[in-house]
């Protein structure tokens, strides 16, 4: 019979992981932020690891089904990001990116200055431990802004701003998984 004491729980248990310690880190493409080609400790509010599926084939049989793994699949990524200011304007650089992939009035997908593949950059996602030590990483792979959520102004508030981001990429990585 199993003991189910406090004691032996606390034992066997190394202190878990917090769902505040995280950073994510963006490589954005060549002129959206000052300095150009730099990867940013982007001031993520909140987010999670990106979901990957498998999905699922149903063969039917004789009234019964047998089900074999499917295609693997990779929703949208989304991010709540803290508003800046400055050089380090985070949703304007977003838009800027967004603009150069589709832009509002002359609605080309780049220009003479960029090329498509360009645009699509890595992003990190990592979680870290009590010490801010690496325990998890993932590494996305081609990531390009999808949607910028809205940037709600409140007289009222004195919380500071924050907005979503919705990323798209092509796959992921998931670092040191064995």
């Amino acid at each position: 019979m199993a003991n189910n004491s406090i004691l032996d729980f606390k034992n066997g248990f190394n202190g878990g992981t917090r769902a505040n310690r995280f950073q994510v880190n963006g490589f954005w493409p060549a002129g959206i932020l000052k300095p150009t080609n730099k990867e940013l400790n982007v001031k993520i509010f909140a987010s999670s690891f990106p979901r990957s599926e498998v999905g699922t084939i149903s063969i039917p049989y004789r009234g019964r089904a047998y089900y074999l793994p499917g295609d693997r699949q990779y929703p949208n990524w989304s991010v709540d990001v803290f508003d800046d200011s400055g050089d380090r304007n985070i949703w304007k650089a977003f838009n800027k990116w967004k603009e150069l992939l589709d832009g509002h009035q002359t609605h080309k997908v780049y220009n003479n200055d960029y090329a498509y593949a360009n645009l699509q950059t890595t992003w990190n996602i990592q979680q870290l431990d009590l010490n801010g030590d690496q325990l998890r990483k993932i590494i996305l792979y081609k990531c390009w802004p999808s949607e910028i959520g809205a940037l709600t102004m409140d007289m009222g508030s004195t919380e500071p701003s924050v907005f979503r981001v919705t990323l798209t990429f092509d796959y992921l990585n998931i670092v040191n998984i064995n």
